[in-house]
């Protein structure tokens, strides 16, 4: 028995005495196979592990054709994983450094795109939302043929509407503290800079609301014809078509008794 129990302790060693031997050394891949495997990682959503393999492309090869590639995927990396700043460190420094890349468009495009991801609401501080409406005039300037045109252009009115509602907030507020001359100045401000955004109609019709507490008929009345004139929304045509109807129904009767 105590033969048998040494050879049984001898038989399991076998496999841990043959397994010490030297660790097979690592195949250093070359730039191609180092972006499929990298590329692989991405398609399969691995983003993390994705950035990993790009970077590592990017510092063993960087003279290699699929740098400017790898650039681009590792700040796609970064998009996905929505750490927004790294992702538009990481596209700007393949529009700064290769600027005849094939990825040049897209890129340009989601420095606008990042931005906006970290935008706002309308009250708060609007940074990134004026970020955002730059990068995308900079691509509808450089790019007018890219295929990512209407979603650039649906993207930055979001953000010009988000600004001239901060604008219109601004105007009401005044309007409802009384401070009529203040909202007038926000209301038109609004109308001349956001003209294409559905605010500039709300910002016409405060803007006779301002003239008419201030019992200036003419100017309310030219204020709330433009809003009719301008194809508004029903209900703010219904409303203005009211007061209309009510302040030149006041000046009648006003020249009645002063005749």
């Amino acid at each position: 028995m105590k033969y048998l129990a040494m050879i049984l302790l001898g038989l399991s060693l076998l496999p841990l005495l043959f397994g010490c031997g030297p660790t097979p050394p690592k195949i250093k891949l070359d730039a191609e196979d180092q972006f499929l495997l990298a590329k692989k990682k991405f398609d399969n959503r691995k983003y993390t592990d994705a950035q990993t393999e790009f970077q590592k492309l990017i510092w063993d090869f960087p003279g290699s054709e699929y740098v400017d590639e790898a650039h681009f995927y590792l700040a796609e990396c970064y998009f996905h994983l929505e750490d927004y700043p790294s992702a538009i460190d990481a596209y700007t420094r393949l529009l700064n450094n290769y600027s005849r890349s094939p990825f040049t468009d897209e890129a340009q495009f989601q420095v606008g795109h990042s931005y906006y991801k970290q935008t706002l609401p309308s009250s708060l501080d609007q940074e990134f939302t004026r970020k955002a409406i730059r990068e995308f005039q900079t691509f509808l300037e450089d790019y007018p043929d890219n295929e990512k045109v209407p979603e650039a252009q649906k993207l930055l009115l979001n953000c010009r509407t988000r600004l001239a509602k901060k604008e219109y907030d601004t105007g009401h507020l005044y309007y409802k503290m009384g401070a009529y001359v203040s909202a007038i100045i926000y209301y038109e401000e609004l109308i001349k800079n956001y003209s294409d955004t559905k605010w500039a109609d709300d910002a016409q019709f405060g803007l006779g609301e301002c003239y008419r507490q201030q019992e200036k008929w003419d100017q309310a009345l030219e204020a709330y014809r433009r809003v009719l004139e301008i194809n508004s929304a029903a209900k703010l045509v219904h409303r203005a078509q009211k007061q209309i109807e009510k302040i030149e129904k006041k000046l009648h009767q006003s020249q009645k008794s002063s005749g």
